[in-house]
């Protein structure tokens, strides 16, 4: 029978991070999977995160399943942290999830299931698991440009002309702060002009909310998705926590689903059936310890300064790697990374000079030439640069 399954498409993230650890080197740099390092190159668990941890354990009673939809109590304190307590209300249908994945998977099941399926539209480049998300859904999707690796900058003109061709009803997913894997965010002008055209051709806004507090800070990272709730009455928010609280392992996420009122009762229960035939239960550790730190003003502090330090030190990294280049080498190849924000940015590489950057240098790096600047040491940036000087120079 197995000789029957075909080979699946493999996760560029997953498989290079795979490639890092066949690499036998001791001198390897891994930038491919997307999580914070500190200096030191670990990924802490963050002050509150301990604090909060241990009161779950001295004062929960019980491992009982909740409802399909989560903790009722998580989504309203989470919802009223990012979208604001004066516009969440009724009008969303919320569900705790197994992170952002679990609810980008569940809105897609959802948009693939309707009798008449909206057309899903993307920005290219984009997250690299939006597609194999939605074709495991069955959903319908297309893509507009949103990004030029060569000219290094955001296509924007060239993207409202590509959703000129969406339908009233279709969806556009869009990123929010902190874009993957480009690093490049719409300015604020830039944005409003996208929320009018959306408006005018009755195209519904999907955010995907994946890096709050790496931007500028938690409470300016939530404004787009604000911005979307106050004009649309019907939009989609999916959210994860995995890098504002670095808890990656422990999966806590959110759906967030903007309707009319008339149709509110009858999406929570298609949500709740979505999920009851997949993951069935979210896991609830990661979600009750977000839960008790929003909900403790002491808590809350302590995570927002972590989160602080982490913004600045992925910030400054990025300035020193144009530091960097221009110390060692006199040139500004790279200078548009310190004007990105997050964790990526996209190297300006073929591909054989990525490959490479791999073979001659153990520098492994996502195809495309993806790079999670926040792994990167002192020591790391110089031998980043030196490599790529050294892959890109003309032999």
């Amino acid at each position: 029978m197995f000789e029957q399954v075909e080979e699946y498409p493999v996760d560029p993230i997953m498989i290079g991070a795979e490639y890092f650890a066949q690499d036998p080197r001791f001198d390897k740099l891994n930038l491919t999977v997307g999580i914070y390092q500190d200096e030191i190159g670990q990924t802490p668990v963050i002050k509150a995160v301990k604090l909060a941890e241990q009161r779950l354990v001295d004062t929960q009673t019980s491992k009982s399943y909740l409802a399909l939809t989560g903790d009722a109590e998580y989504c309203r304190v989470l919802g009223q942290e990012i979208l604001g307590p004066d516009l969440y209300d009724d009008s969303f249908v919320a569900a705790q999830t197994s992170g952002g994945a679990v609810a980008l998977r569940v809105m897609a099941d959802l948009l693939a299931q309707m009798p008449t399926r909206p057309t899903i539209w993307l920005q290219t480049p984009t997250y690299g698991n939006y597609v194999p998300i939605l074709t495991a859904a069955g959903a319908l999707f297309k893509s507009v440009p949103y990004y030029d690796p060569i000219r290094r900058e955001i296509v924007f003109d060239q993207m409202l002309e590509g959703l000129n061709a969406a339908q009233p009803g279709d969806v556009f997913l869009m990123q929010g702060v902190c874009h993957n894997p480009t690093g490049a965010d719409m300015t604020p002008d830039q944005f409003e002009a996208l929320l009018d055209l959306l408006e005018d051709r009755g195209i519904v806004p999907w955010i995907d909310l994946a890096y709050l507090g790496f931007a500028r800070s938690w409470d300016a990272d939530c404004t787009m998705a604000r911005k979307i709730a106050v004009r649309f009455p019907e939009c989609i928010v999916c959210v994860t926590l995995s890098k504002s609280f670095g808890i990656y392992r422990d999966r806590a996420g959110a759906l967030f689903v903007k309707t009319r009122a008339g149709d509110r009762d009858r999406i929570h229960r298609a949500v709740s059936a979505i999920v009851r035939s997949g993951a069935s239960h979210a896991p609830d550790h990661g979600p009750s310890v977000v839960r008790t730190i929003l909900q403790d003003d002491s808590l809350k502090r302590l995570w927002l300064g972590d989160l602080d330090r982490m913004r600045t030190r992925v910030a400054e990294v990025r300035q020193r790697i144009v530091e960097t280049e221009r110390d060692l080498l006199g040139t500004n190849q790279l200078a548009y990374i310190a004007k990105q924000s997050g964790m990526f940015s996209l190297l300006p590489l073929t591909d054989a000079q990525e490959e490479a950057l791999t073979r001659d240098h153990g520098i492994h790096v996502v195809k495309g030439g993806r790079v999670n600047v926040a792994r990167l040491g002192a020591d790391d940036i110089t031998k980043l640069i030196i490599a790529i000087s050294d892959v890109t120079s003309v032999k």
